[in-house]
């Protein structure tokens, strides 16, 4: 039996952390080390940490400076010993059979990951896959079909979501991980999961999809996942650090062709940040209009709104109001939004 490891970022959760830990302890894998790396909790977090090492032979407990879920979880690579991996948010409940059943996926397909459905709570369904269960990609259905799918949609026109690149879906191998060197950035606080999984798809030959939802996230209000409804500065700064990122991957792999989806997941990211400007509820309303400015003026945003097949009558207008920097208007339609 191969050994799992399974790395738990913690930061100021004692109120969902026993329930997470006690999810991990009745997993039906037998072979599971968990490595908690509190990231500079402020509340009991690291005391809960430290019992259930004290109490439980299978965890680990280390504490570092708080500097984001990124650099906790590359901490807790660093540490890992097992044949795969995994990672856990302190707040959200694996399934009892999560990781037998990736571990069985995984050997059955001989590949190099496999990724299952996750059920939020807060949104009270499962994302599913657009694939059917068991589904292997491999060679350059890997890159055409699944990270496309990751990166964003062919079109402004498509309805359909995009795949979540999100980390706890997936187990991977831990050689793969560190022959390639492959880390979470640590400069970004949005999908920076998003950028690891992309990462290490770039460089595996096979993937299996498993159509079950063996992953919950947790109506957390206070969680990263929740925080959308609250200003968050240098959010600009943030993406143009992620799309570079994603462009990275992109470039290395010579797939062109994902460029087209990523200017139209570029397009979301970009008027998403207007509408984060405008939420932003200590600031006059000259202030909120320069960062307005700001955002519609940067060359990369110019760029990602020069050329659009939107036809939806609202998306046009506000991507036309991007297009040419429409301050004022954005302004208001936001105002008259958030009142």
């Amino acid at each position: 039996m191969k050994k799992i490891s399974v790395i738990v970022p913690v930061y100021n959760s004692e109120k969902y952390l026993e329930k997470t830990l006690n999810a991990l302890f009745v997993q039906t894998y037998s072979d599971i080390e968990i490595i908690l790396v509190d990231d500079g909790s402020t509340d009991n977090s690291y005391k809960i940490c430290e019992q259930m090492a004290k109490d439980n032979e299978s965890v680990s407990c280390y504490r570092i400076p708080n500097g984001g879920p990124s650099g906790a979880r590359n901490f807790g690579i660093s540490k890992a010993t097992g044949d795969y991996i995994g990672f856990c948010d302190s707040d959200d409940i694996p399934a009892p059979n999560m990781y037998e059943e990736l571990v069985c996926y995984m050997e059955n397909a001989n590949s190099d990951i496999a990724l299952c459905d996750i059920y939020s709570e807060r949104d009270s369904r499962t994302f599913g896959f657009p694939w059917n269960d068991g589904t292997v990609f491999d060679g350059n259905t890997v890159v055409a079909e699944l990270m496309a799918k990751m990166i964003g949609n062919i079109s402004d026109n498509e309805s359909g979501v995009p795949v979540w690149g999100s980390a706890v879906r997936c187990l991977f191998k831990r050689e793969l991980i560190e022959s390639e060197g492959i880390k979470f950035p640590t400069d970004i606080h949005f999908a920076e999961d998003l950028v690891f999984v992309l990462r290490y798809l770039s460089n595996v030959k096979r993937v299996v999809i498993c159509d079950k939802p063996l992953y919950f996230y947790t109506d957390n209000r206070s969680s990263i996942m929740n925080s959308f409804y609250s200003y968050k500065k240098n959010m600009l700064i943030s993406r143009l650090l992620l799309v570079r990122y994603i462009e990275e991957i992109i470039d290395k792999l010579g797939a062109e062709e994902l460029k087209a989806r990523l200017t139209v997941t570029e397009r979301c990211y970009y008027h998403e940040c207007v509408g984060n400007a405008c939420r932003a509820t200590d600031k006059k309303r000259s202030e909120i209009k320069r960062e307005i400015r700001e955002i519609v003026c940067t060359d990369r945003v110019r760029a990602a709104f020069s050329d659009f097949d939107a036809t939806d009558v609202k998306t046009k207008i506000k991507y036309l109001l991007m297009k040419y920097r429409c301050v004022e208007i954005l302004y208001l339609y936001y105002a008259i939004r958030f009142r």
